[in-house]
């Protein structure tokens, strides 16, 4: 999400309040309050750089984003997965595939298996070498 440069400096503006500490220490360092903005656009108000303006970031915790604690959970989850008891199970789910698989196969219908005619027509009672020998196009040398 883009974000206007209005609210940064609101941001900037309401964190300056909580922290009037602040105020004194950048007259003391004889800093810019443009220099300051840009550590805060840059770094965050939860950075370290802060505590050398007498800042502390105890004073609020920081915003979990939406959807961090389901993350939490399905790292911490993965983390406790032992790799050996999932091949087993893996293992054993595959031979139930293969279970089934093979009843399928079992009780499906099979499907009547045709003769298969070649490409040319022989004639019944003819075997192939008289056909090849009566046709024009093949010669026996």
């Amino acid at each position: 999400m883009v974000r206007k440069k209005s609210e940064w400096v609101n941001e900037f503006k309401a964190f300056v309040k909580k922290h009037p500490e602040l105020i004194q220490a950048v007259r003391e360092q004889k800093r810019s309050w443009k220099d300051v903005f840009d550590e805060y656009l840059l770094l965050g108000e939860h950075h370290e750089v802060w505590k050398q303006y007498g800042v502390t970031s105890d004073d609020e915790p920081r915003k979990k984003p939406k959807g961090a604690n389901e993350i939490m959970r399905a790292l911490d989850f993965i983390s406790n997965i032992d790799a050996n008891e999932m091949q087993e199970h893996l293992n054993s789910f595959n031979g139930v595939l293969t279970n089934i698989q093979d009843l399928i196969v079992q009780f499906k219908p099979q499907p009547e298996q045709s003769q298969q005619q070649p490409f040319y027509n022989i004639p019944d009672g003819q075997q192939m070498n008289h056909a090849f020998q009566s046709s024009p196009y093949f010669r026996r040398d």
